[in-house]
């Protein structure tokens, strides 16, 4: 097992326990657990490969990655409890979101993809499990919220893209891997998110206009 498919296992681990511990929290049923842990560990990777061109989506021929995706959801239904404790499912999150951008990364730089193609497939494999699991959750999606999530992932790709031809793939991997984590939960501890834009109805712009 080379250092990539490593990586791609440790993220696939992290976003099934992410899918199996909203699907508890949203109360479903014990196949719908299962089935939300796969989607969220799986639909990155699937539309990454869908958009790549890539063929058959690696993880519909890996039995190793469903393996882990079986584990990691029995592991969050026996520990349920523990993911009440939202510090913890968002460092398990994070991890999965780093893992799966600087995978994905490689394969990108391997494959000599433009600067946008490589930041939409670092981006996509890295938060694609996610949306899928909060629509299939009917929760508003977790990017789509001021949550520094996705931003930490892009800019843990350009580390990686930029650091590579200084300091080899090894380095650059745990480079990112740091950035990408770091960012995420100092964001998250120190409550830093976007801005958002506040919508104001006909009724209130005239209340502020006079």
């Amino acid at each position: 097992m080379n250092g990539i498919t490593l990586l791609e296992y440790v993220g696939v681990f992290a976003f099934a326990i992410s899918g199996a511990s909203i699907a508890m929290r949203e109360d479903f049923d014990l196949l719908g657990i299962y089935i939300l842990g796969m989607v969220t560990a799986m639909g990155g990777g699937i539309i990454r490969d869908i958009v790549t061109q890539q063929g058959i989506p690696i993880f519909f021929t890996s039995y190793g990655a469903i393996l882990v995706i079986f584990i990691a959801t029995t592991l969050a239904i026996f520990l349920r409890g523990k993911w009440d404790d939202h510090m913890l499912f968002v460092t398990v999150d994070a991890i999965g979101l780093a893992a799966f951008v600087v995978s994905s990364g490689i394969k990108a730089i391997d494959n000599h993809y433009n600067l946008v193609l490589f930041i939409f497939v670092t981006s996509i494999t890295g938060v694609g499990g996610g949306l899928l699991r909060d629509i299939f959750a009917r929760r508003k999606p977790m990017i789509f919220q001021s949550d520094i999530y996705c931003i930490a992932g892009i800019i843990g790709a350009l580390v990686l893209k930029g650091a590579y031809p200084f300091l080899g793939k090894s380095l650059s991997v745990y480079l990112s891997l740091i950035v990408i984590v770091t960012i995420r939960m100092f964001c998250y501890l120190k409550n830093i998110n976007l801005p958002k834009v506040k919508h104001f109805s006909s009724k209130t712009e005239s209340q502020v206009n006079f």
